[in-house]
């Protein structure tokens, strides 16, 4: 299974959550079948003047990713990943992307609509 986190920075596991989609730094992709940590850069949405959820959701489900966990989406956004097959939580902003794989796994955060 492939997980996806939108992030602040490349730390990997370490990686704090970013309140923001769009225009989060990047993604973490964790695949927990082989342990590993990616990183997906995001740079050029950070400072779009428009249509940062909409080119990041698209970067999110060309990803392979079958799990985002991560900021609230915005309706465009929403639009867009609602009709992938990803499963989609809302993460906890300042914890790292491994505190929040680990809230996931015991079932401790809410599931987006």
């Amino acid at each position: 299974m492939k997980v996806l986190f939108s992030v602040r920075e490349n730390r990997g596991a370490d990686s704090l959550l970013d309140d923001r989609f769009g225009r989060a730094a990047g993604f973490m992709l964790f695949d927990d079948e082989h342990q590993e940590w990616s990183w997906i850069d995001n740079s050029a949405n950070v400072n779009a003047t428009g249509g940062a959820g909409v080119q990041a959701a698209q970067t999110v489900v060309g990803s392979g990713a079958e799990i985002y966990i991560g900021a609230e989406l915005g309706p465009k956004a929403m639009a867009v990943l609602s009709k992938s097959s990803l499963m989609l939580f809302i993460g906890v902003a300042g914890k790292s992307a491994q505190e929040n794989y680990m809230l996931y796994k015991e079932g401790k955060i809410k599931r987006m609509v």
